[in-house]
């Protein structure tokens, strides 16, 4: 049996895996609201709870596949790899550093919510972490390219707002965001004058 084939009856089982969970979560839901004892709703919503977790999963991984088969197809065939570029002697400016420390606080906040939700050792987990956290970066690029705009945003309010953009929990408690050094002006010292 070819990949193409193997990958189309994947999709197809994927598919009527997610149709089936969300016809009896809607149906588990229904009885939910019509039930009397709170003890049952209680229970019940438990239940479409865990289902809409494995309904996202099976989406998420159905999506990871569709995207990796794209990639795949799309690869130019190998080129030789160039040696790697040598990194500038110059430290980098406290802007840059600034920024960098933000990116990774913000990284750590994210992958932690995903983590709380998604169990690494669930396949189906580990496939939504993995994919939400690919959207994260990509986001998170998006938002960095203006430097000094990113800078400028509240990191606990954008910690908050990007769990909610990937439908995570945000987090309760986290450690405080580094703080922004400030940065020099562009011309400051370079004037050649002394200010002795």
């Amino acid at each position: 049996m070819n990949a193409t084939v193997m990958d189309e009856a994947q999709d197809q089982a994927l598919g009527i895996f997610a149709d089936a969970l969300l016809k009896l979560a809607l149906h588990i839901q229904e009885e939910a609201i019509a039930a009397e004892d709170l003890d049952q709703k209680v229970r019940l919503a438990s239940a479409v709870h865990r289902l809409g977790r494995g309904l996202r999963q099976t989406v998420a991984l159905q999506a990871k596949l569709a995207r990796d088969a794209r990639a795949e197809a799309a690869k130019p065939p190998a080129a030789p790899t160039p040696p790697p570029a040598r990194e500038p002697s110059t430290p980098p400016d406290a802007k840059t550093i600034a920024v960098r420390r933000r990116r990774d606080w913000l990284t750590r906040g994210v992958e932690r919510c995903v983590w709380n939700e998604y169990e690494a050792g669930d396949e189906a987990g580990e496939f939504t972490g993995e994919s939400l956290l690919e959207d994260f970066h990509e986001r998170l690029a998006d938002i960095m390219a203006d430097p000094d705009a990113f800078l400028a945003l509240d990191p606990d309010t954008l910690v908050v707002q990007l769990c909610q953009e990937l439908g995570l929990t945000p987090p309760k408690f986290h450690p405080p965001a580094p703080p922004v050094p400030p940065v020099p002006p562009a011309n400051s010292g370079l004037n050649g004058h002394d200010s002795s």
